[in-house]
């Protein structure tokens, strides 16, 4: 692959990607939750499989995000207790 096709991935998606648990995810979102745009929320919306609602402003969509991971966060934690 040439150079000029290489596409940057933002390093704060990557480090959303790269993360194992739903903790880990809501944290680094929660950091950067000022610095995210459309794109890169999209993004994490399809690597949790979450479809947002028409019309949700970017701020709607990066709380749901958020309450999402924390909801997640909730059950692995508890069914690692088990």
């Amino acid at each position: 692959m040439e150079d000029k096709d290489r596409v940057e991935i933002p390093e704060v998606l990557s480090a959303f990607l790269d993360a194992t648990t739903a903790e880990e995810k809501h944290r680094i979102l929660e950091e950067n939750a000022d610095s995210v745009d459309e794109h890169i929320v999209l993004n994490m919306e399809i690597s949790l499989d979450i479809i947002s609602k028409d019309g949700a402003t970017l701020d709607d969509r990066i709380g749901y995000i958020l309450y999402y991971l924390r909801t997640r966060t909730r059950f692995e934690g508890s069914r690692l207790r088990r």
